[in-house]
């Protein structure tokens, strides 16, 4: 793994525009990696199809042939999902194009492969994947995907480790780090709309008038809750354990039956081990009390419940593994602990790394609730007494697994108190 990269140029606005549906052609054409996937000179049918808050991407096919596309992805000098009246600097695909080549190098087969990336342009063109959809999409429908666990799990054990201390020498570690130390605009968006605006009332939060009633009385109030909040920003802050994904939820990832893929990285920075962890399992019970109204039911919500520990173990085991077969690193030298002392410190560590996680997980939940980006699993439901009682649950969720964190001794006693919750009457 390669921990020296290029020292990011400031980005010039002289050679950059904003690519579309006319520009792409000839933009594509003179990119030999591209035209060895679409052919040269050949008509292509372009599809708008970025869903997300922050950039553009477009899906470019053959058109004689779709089976023969790319995905291209820009970023804006802007917030994509409020407009040009938020401005954001275009260095966050500098930070996806790092993320992504390392994550090449650490865990290809869970990664789209790089044809292109333009840092100038702020353009990324991979690997399209087509036979995939996005998780969450097919979670909202009750599909069930019986790798995706396993290789969520595994991917955070991969990336994680083998880019911290753990695993690293001190001075390659630390050269890495300085490829992702900027990315400040991005981490600020997290500190402010994971961390603080949704525990206050602020202009940027959604609205639902019967939430944004529960909301105030019970979580802005909530002095104990608000302070266990406030020491995860701290973490995030100043807790850099390993390069995080830091947005890794079920709709950054492509899955089907077999394979998964994780993408968009552009929040990539080095932060706490359990960011990533507790980020993505939020989405799964989020999704879980969704199907209190979609039609997956008590049946999809098990298998959902099911998915925590396949993630959590499958992580912890491949953790350990790496761990035990890892040499000298800037945490540790052979011969500083016993065999005994080692199984113990590990012990101790993945218990912490664990309660660690519930506690983001209990905020991601939060920010997805009332936060300005929700999740289409409750958010996109019309009924809105309905979405309120869906929502008014997952922050009663919230606050449980906060308060209780300390009890966890294993995934099955987060599991536990989820299930218990799950089944009570909700709607």
């Amino acid at each position: 793994m390669s921990s020296r990269r290029p020292e990011a140029a400031p980005l010039s606005e002289e050679n950059y525009r904003v690519l579309d549906r006319e520009s792409l052609p000839s933009y594509l054409n003179e990119i030999p990696a591209v035209t060895d996937v679409l052919g040269k000179d050949v008509e292509h049918e372009i599809t708008e199809i970025g869903d997300g808050n922050l950039n553009f991407v477009f899906r470019v096919a053959n058109a004689a042939d779709a089976s023969k596309a790319v995905i291209v992805k820009q970023a804006v000098p802007y917030l994509r999902m409020v407009g040009e009246e938020w401005p954001l600097g275009r260095d966050r695909m500098t930070y996806e194009i790092r993320a992504l080549s390392l994550y090449n190098e650490v865990v290809p087969d869970l990664v789209p492969a790089i044809y292109h990336a333009d840092e100038e342009m702020s353009v990324l063109v991979m690997e399209f994947l087509g036979d995939h959809a996005i998780l969450r999409l097919g979670m909202i429908e009750g599909v069930e995907y019986p790798e995706v666990a396993a290789h969520i799990g595994h991917f955070m054990a991969e990336t994680l480790f083998r880019t911290s201390a753990l695993s690293m020498a001190s001075e390659p570690r630390r050269a890495l780090m300085d490829q992702f130390t900027m990315n400040a605009e991005l981490c600020k968006l997290t500190e402010e709309f994971i961390f603080t605006f949704p525990y206050m009332d602020h202009e940027s939060n959604y609205s639902n008038p019967t939430t944004d009633e529960w909301a105030r009385e019970n979580i802005h109030t909530d002095s104990a809750f608000k302070l266990d909040v406030l020491g995860f920003k701290d973490l995030f802050l100043t807790k850099a354990d390993a390069l995080l994904h830091a947005d890794l939820h079920t709709g950054s990832l492509m899955v089907n039956q077999d394979e998964s893929y994780v993408i968009d990285m552009e929040f990539a920075y080095f932060g706490p081990f359990g960011f990533d962890v507790g980020k993505v399992i939020s989405n799964f019970l989020l999704c879980c009390t969704s199907h209190h109204h979609h039609a997956g039911g008590e049946s999809y919500r098990n298998w959902l419940l099911d998915q925590i520990p396949v993630i959590w173990n499958t992580f912890e085991t491949r953790f350990n593994e790496l761990w035990l077969e890892a040499g000298d690193s800037a945490m540790l030298l052979d011969g500083l602990l016993t065999d005994a002392e080692f199984a113990t410190h590990r012990a101790s560590f993945m218990r912490n790394l664990l309660q660690e996680s519930a506690g983001f997980c209990a905020c991601s939940m939060t920010r997805r609730t009332v936060g300005i980006a929700g999740v289409a699993d409750v958010r996109d439901i019309e009924d809105l007494d309905i979405r309120s009682t869906l929502e008014i649950a997952n922050l009663r969720l919230a606050k449980e697994l906060m308060a209780r964190r300390g009890e966890l001794e294993s995934i099955d006693d987060f599991v536990a108190i989820a299930r218990s919750f799950h089944a009570q009457p909700i709607l």
